[in-house]
């Protein structure tokens, strides 16, 4: 199947980057899969600079890995590497709460909540691109921070959890519960309540870290048990 070009991409290692990475965070390309130059040259229709020149970028982001012997690969998926991206994540967007609490005016406000209520119907339609717009209202919350180091960190972290956050879904409830979740985080911050804000994130996050825990361990005993 033909990788397709994102709309918006600026050049061919923009449209590389994008299918490449979506392809990585969808689960498309499998954890351990080796990154074949010449089968996305073929599959992208060009040539290997705009391709290497995303790999770099990829394993800079953590997304894939290069070793002297295996060549390039996608970044194994283990419960130890969840729980260092979580841990990470939980400090990180707790700053980037607050401070986005403290900032928020009443138009930032009503614009993320607005993409909250565009969340809720693709999820409900089950339309993927409930996921991109998912991303959207995070990082327009931590947009807000107004820190140019939180903004560089955390969406590095985010496409390695996205990873993860496929797996909790079966496990993460219903998709109301996690729209309503997004829908207080918003309010919080509208309301300039800074502790609220962390509070209801932290508990969002914690949700989605255990639900992805459980499926991966669950995964690897079902690995286990057919071996």
């Amino acid at each position: 199947m033909a990788l397709r070009p994102s709309a918006g991409a600026r050049t061919l290692a923009d449209v590389a980057l994008a299918e490449l990475r979506e392809a990585i965070v969808s689960g498309e390309i499998p954890p351990g899969t080796p990154i074949r130059l010449q089968e996305y040259v073929d599959r992208l229709g060009m040539s290997t600079v705009p391709i290497r020149e995303a790999l770099r970028f990829l394993e800079q982001k953590g997304l894939i890995e290069r070793t002297p012997h295996r060549g390039v690969y996608v970044s194994a998926m283990s419960a130890r590497d969840l729980d260092d991206t979580y841990r990470i994540r939980l400090d990180l967007e707790s700053i980037a709460v607050r401070l986005a609490a403290e900032q928020m005016t009443e138009a930032d406000g009503a614009r993320i909540l607005g993409r909250v209520e565009d969340y809720a119907k693709a999820s409900l339609a089950g339309d993927p691109v409930a996921r991109d717009i998912h991303g959207d209202i995070h990082m327009s919350l931590y947009e807000l921070s107004g820190s140019k180091w939180l903004l560089l960190l955390l969406p590095m972290l985010w496409d390695n959890s996205e990873r993860y956050r496929r797996l909790s879904l079966p496990l993460r409830g219903t998709p109301e519960q996690r729209i309503e979740e997004h829908r207080q985080i918003v309010e919080a911050c509208a309301a300039g309540d800074p502790d609220q804000a962390e509070a209801l994130l932290r508990s969002h996050l914690s949700n989605s870290f255990e639900a992805a825990i459980a499926s991966l361990r669950d995964g690897e005993q079902d690995d286990l048990a057919a071996t």
